[in-house]
């Protein structure tokens, strides 16, 4: 018993040597040129912030012709990810709002959003206009969700 609790040890601290805990920090992108690019060449009105709160940082930006993508970290680190799809409301919820449920609208901006809830405290706000679906969802509060979409700006 003393000889396999040893050899299980052993195992063990070989284990630990070859373990890397250490958090992997996302990368930060520079999403204003990003935009910059895009949305000469975009065939929509392309949304984003003209510059993001103290303490957060884009860590992905991707323009394609049909579609958008800006994602962001907050300064607690919760994810905001912002989507913009020459695709339905239904086929872009089920790409990036999968589980969700409806929870009702929301008025940001001047412009109203249809709300969705979903796992682990993630929400979803989706709005359609021009065959665009726009969908941005966090983990964060809907409070600062609100704040991020109130600054997204098509110019």
């Amino acid at each position: 018993m003393v000889v396999i609790a040893v050899i299980l040890l052993g195992l063990y601290g070989v284990g630990q040597l070859f373990t890397n805990d250490d958090k992997v920090e996302a990368e930060t992108v520079d999403y204003a040129s990003v935009v910059a690019q895009a949305r000469p060449a975009a065939t929509f009105p392309l949304a984003a912030p003209s510059e993001l709160p103290k303490g957060w940082r884009a860590t992905s930006a991707r323009f394609q012709t049909n579609g958008w993508h800006l994602g962001v970290l907050t300064g607690s680190g919760d994810y905001v990810g912002l989507e913009q799809l020459r695709a339905s409301v239904d086929r872009s919820v089920d790409k990036f709002a999968d589980g969700s449920k409806p929870a009702g609208t929301a008025e940001v901006a001047g412009q109203t959003w249809t709300v969705r809830s979903g796992p682990k405290g993630r929400w979803t706000y989706v709005r359609s206009e021009d065959g665009l679906t726009t969908l941005v969802n966090t983990t964060a509060s809907r409070a600062v969700l609100e704040r991020y979409i109130a600054s997204l700006s098509t110019s």
